[in-house]
This record gives structure tokens, sequence and C-alpha cells, in this order.
């Protein structure tokens, strides 16, 4: 295995973006109100803002898509990948998520980074086609120093 020479990069991090980190925020009450108004127990609507919190939590700040000189790493809320850039054989961004396609047609879904339907209906580019492109341009460079 050819191993990567050069100068090493920072590595590039991507993560939810700020709408979907906080918009998702605004939510955390309505959850207690409706556990209030369901069950009408003032300790039930407590423990179901603190649940919507702690998921809030986890799935808005733990999600990020690394990108390294050697691979591209995928942190979803509950598994972590980890794609080597030599594997890369497609990378796509859509309503779900970014998915990385490998040589072994493997894929690996990135929470942290979408494109609204809207977006690609449209033509419109954005933040994914950005970490899409990076991705792209990372594997050709690897390719050229292997």
């Amino acid at each position: 295995m050819a191993q990567h020479v050069g100068n090493p990069r920072a590595p590039q991090i991507w993560r939810v973006s700020p709408l979907g980190r906080f918009g998702v925020l605004a939510l955390v009450p309505l959850v207690g109100l409706l556990s209030w108004l369901v069950l009408g127990s003032v300790l039930a609507s407590a423990l179901a803002i603190v649940g919507a919190l702690l998921s809030w939590w986890r799935f808005a700040w733990s999600p990020a898509v690394i990108l390294t000189d050697t691979e591209v790493i995928v942190r979803n809320p509950n598994v972590s990948h980890r794609v080597a850039l030599h594997d890369v054989a497609m990378v796509d961004a859509g309503y779900g998520g970014m998915t990385i396609t490998t040589s072994k047609n493997q894929r690996v879904v990135a929470w942290a980074v979408q494109k609204s339907n809207l977006a690609k209906w449209t033509g419109r580019h954005t933040r994914a086609d950005e970490v899409v492109a990076s991705i792209i341009q990372a594997t050709r460079r690897y390719a050229e120093t292997s």
C-alpha cells in the first residue's frame, strides 16, 4: 500500500448547520407543552423536556464530516465510519444526508451535511455541494500523490 506523501493539511470539518442546530431547539418547549397537555403532569413535562434537550444535544452537536489527507470520517449520532480516500467511488448530497459510496458498493450516510429537495430540484448550489466537491478533490489529490 502506498503512503501518502507531501505536506499534511489540517482536517476540514463540517457540522450540522446553525439553522439545523438551533431551529430544532425551538421545538423543545413544544415537547414539554404537548406532554403536559397529554399527560397532565409537570414531572412528565420536565422529563420530556430533559429528554428532548439530551436528544437535541446528541443529534445537533455530534454529527460531523471530517476530511483528512487520507480518509473521510463520518460521525453520526450513534455510529462513526471511516472511509479511506482511495476507497471513495462516489459522493452525493441529498435530503437524507450526504452519501459516500465505496468501491465495494457500501454506502455511508453523513447526517451533518444535507441538501434540501428544493435546492436539488432548482439546481441551487449549497454548502452540501461544497463538501461533495472537497471530498472529490481530496480523492483525486490522494490518487495523484500515492
